[in-house]
């Protein structure tokens, strides 16, 4: 039988990181580390080795890829990363002892390409990699937080502000019904520099009413999170009832945790298949072709909507049936457009029936456009191969 069936989500933060499990009983997810003097399940994003002082702030050299100094010694940030992350899945033998991780997504505020690599290097340094771990945004975690709601709550426009603080984010949830797929996606905007323009007699409890009453004029939202810890705080508790008239709010930190445990069902199971979560650095196209595969002709396809740009690597061996040029179909998942590529086979002229093996890998530059990578492997000793490698860039737009 196999004991891989945890869904796991963690919002990885610099200060302050949660972990939860997707509980199938309960339908909802389970934070790890919980307790009555903890009942957030906050852990303190820092590791201490050999009971020295503890490293913390360790995962601004990740993102940037500097080393760490601790003790008076360079220390890896993505070593230090993978003992955090080692520590922080043991929460999880005690409650699901025999139970070991299917999909774990870690969630972090923003992403990009080198640091989201350096996250997926700490992972398989502990032995987790492949279609185990994938690395998403708060954004997309508070979307599909929302959509595993009850769908009343979701009815209209959803707002949540996001507060550590410091930095103050609304972020606008919207639907659009009239697309097919439907596409999910966020609106922010920030409101940091409204806190600093109060004066000292202007409390921070009337500067946020105001706040909140500018960012629902004329919106259509029903419901309402609060998350953050600048909201941990009495002023907020006090003014909840207030703002609550009307409509639906709630507050409490393990949104981005709950959401990316959301995510991992998600993924495994695609229970909103007929929605895409749009995000400003996901592939909007679907990239596919076809191809003879056991007697029978069958589509591969290459992408799937809403994937970030740096996160598509598909590699695929191919032997030509004589076609000087191989064909790729894109399809804009939005404009329902489609686009047909040709990509050159000349570089194995001679051997395109069936004398070669090819290596085609796709990648992404940015958002829009596909590199394809094609290596010539030969056919075994009747063909040795030339090794030779070259290019195409597609524009998917």
């Amino acid at each position: 039988m196999d004991d891989r069936t945890l869904l796991m989500g963690m919002d990885l933060g610099d200060e302050i990181s949660q972990l939860a499990v997707y509980d199938p009983e309960l339908m909802e997810p389970v934070l790890m580390g919980q307790s009555e003097e903890n009942p957030d399940a906050l852990i303190e994003t820092a590791v201490e080795f050999s009971g020295k002082e503890p490293i913390r702030g360790f995962l601004q050299a990740v993102k940037t890829g500097e080393k760490i100094i601790n003790d008076g010694k360079e220390v890896d940030a993505v070593r230090v990363l993978a003992y955090f992350f080692k520590k922080v899945l043991a929460l999880t033998r005690k409650r699901y002892p025999n139970e070991k991780i299917k999909l774990l997504v870690v969630t972090v505020t923003d992403m990009s390409k080198e640091f989201t690599d350096r996250i997926y290097e700490a992972l398989a340094l502990i032995g987790l990699d492949g279609d185990r771990v994938k690395i998403t945004d708060h954004k997309r975690s508070y979307m599909y937080y929302v959509l595993y709601q009850k769908k009343e709550l979701w009815a209209q426009d959803v707002g949540m502000f996001d507060y550590n603080g410091k930095r103050l984010i609304f972020e606008q949830l919207q639907i659009d019904r009239e697309h097919e797929p439907a596409l999910v996606g966020v609106k922010e905007v920030d409101y940091t520099d409204a806190l600093a323009a109060g004066d000292e007699m202007t409390s921070i409890s009337d500067i946020f009413e105001n706040v909140f009453a500018s960012a629902l004029r004329n919106r259509f939202i029903s419901s309402v999170f609060l998350t953050g810890e600048g909201f941990e705080t009495e002023w907020a508790d006090e003014l909840f009832p207030k703002l609550a008239v009307g409509r639906r709010l709630f507050k409490g930190r393990n949104l981005y945790v709950s959401g990316a445990a959301y995510t991992a069902k998600e993924m495994v199971q695609d229970r909103f298949s007929d929605y895409v979560v749009v995000a400003p650095d996901m592939v909007t196209s679907r990239i596919s072709m076809e191809v003879y595969e056991d007697g029978d002709t069958k589509e591969v396809q290459f992408t799937s909507a809403g994937l970030p740009w740096f996160e598509v690597d598909e590699e695929l061996d191919l032997i030509p049936d004589g076609d000087a040029e191989m064909v790729l179909r894109a399809e804009h998942i939005f404009e329902g457009t489609k686009k047909e590529f040709f990509i050159d086979m000349t570089p194995v002229a001679g051997r395109l029936d069936r004398m070669c093996r090819i290596g085609m890998r796709l990648r992404f530059e940015d958002v829009s456009t596909a590199i394809i990578t094609l290596r010539d492997k030969g056919f075994g000793e009747i063909a040795p191969g030339s090794d030779r490698v070259w290019e195409e860039r597609i524009s998917c737009l």
